[in-house]
């Protein structure tokens, strides 16, 4: 049979009332009454039944994590850095993974809020468009947004286009006149963003933007970056910068590389992300690194400061990339 309060008032010597105050930490009670309960409760192994508390009070005390797609590694890596905050939290944090189905999401992001599963959210890559997430502030559920800036809700995201401008003119610095660009369709990235980095760094520099030499790929995959290289190689550029992510980079250094091109001497390639497969291709990728473990952790104590009253208001939080130097490029 589970404890009850009952047990532990007949053991303490108080009324279940009483302990109730003090399991809920609640004020007007001494000291040493309060200390004499809790190690009752902890002798006991008494767990307060938090379902029917959450009923009580609306609150269900989870962090609802919300990802387009587990088994990437930028989504990892942020779900690490939520996992390694340094701040103690009485949250539970849960999982969901709606495997990039814009439909799939919007109704998952609606079951959340309304029926108030989670008191607060973290939404990573997602897709849907802004009116659709506002099914959050309109339930009142505290909601950040990691990896897009969004303006009906609280955002954690990096400067793109100071990080696309920095690897363009990187490359423009080594020598590099035509210049490709590789963007993705994907919804969840930030292409815009990253392709007029890469435009002011030809302006500035008083390079022709050529829309050419500017290629498109489906996804960030490999295997899209081994579709796109045969295109980029019949382009006659000396270089390549892959917003799209360094998966499509990678891909196109080993297509490169099987059509016996050198890296970086007939082709020099930037990716975007650092993700940590660029640390072990061969050549080591250059690339623009986004602080993955940094916005993890400001998007858990963002939504944790907003249920605990701590901040209002719509806050965005930008952090800025850094340009790592590898043996691509």
């Amino acid at each position: 049979m589970p404890v009850t309060l009952k047990d532990i008032a007949i053991r303490a010597g108080v009324t279940s009332a009483t302990v109730s105050m003090v399991i809920n930490n609640k004020p007007n009670i001494s000291e040493e009454t309060r200390k004499k309960v809790l190690k009752i409760a902890k002798e006991l192994n008494y767990y307060p039944n938090v379902i029917a508390r959450g009923l009580a009070t609306r609150k269900s005390n989870s962090i609802g994590v919300i990802v387009p797609n587990l088994a990437s590694s930028f989504v990892v890596r942020i779900l690490q850095g939520i996992k390694s905050t340094n701040r103690d939290i009485e949250y539970t944090v849960t999982l969901f993974d709606t495997i990039g189905q814009k439909e799939n999401e919007s109704q998952l992001f609606q079951r959340l809020a309304r029926e108030r599963r989670i008191d607060g959210a973290i939404l990573i890559g997602t897709t849907v468009p802004e009116e659709q997430m506002k099914i959050f502030q309109d339930e009142s559920v505290p909601c950040i947004v990691v990896a897009r800036k969004r303006d009906v809700l609280d955002s954690v995201y990096v400067n793109n286009e100071e990080g696309s401008y920095n690897a363009t003119q990187y490359l423009i610095e080594k020598g590099h006149k035509s210049i490709a660009c590789v963007i993705c369709k994907k919804q969840s990235l930030p292409t815009e963003d990253r392709l007029n980095g890469y435009k002011k760094a030809l302006e500035k520099h008083n390079i022709t933007f050529n829309p050419e030499i500017v290629f498109e790929v489906d996804d960030d995959t490999i295997e899209q970056g081994n579709q796109i290289c045969e295109r980029i190689l019949s382009s006659n550029v000396s270089a390549v910068f892959v917003p799209a992510g360094d998966m499509v980079a990678i891909g196109i250094i080993k297509e490169a590389k099987r059509h016996n091109k050198n890296i970086p001497q007939d082709l020099a390639v930037v990716g975007f992300d650092d993700i940590p497969a660029a640390e072990v291709v061969e050549p080591t990728l250059t690339t623009v690194r986004q602080p993955k473990l940094e916005m993890g952790d400001y998007a858990i104590n963002m939504v944790v400061d907003k249920l605990e009253g701590r901040e209002s208001g719509i806050k965005h939080k930008e952090l800025q990339t850094k340009f790592i130097i590898r043996e691509s490029a």
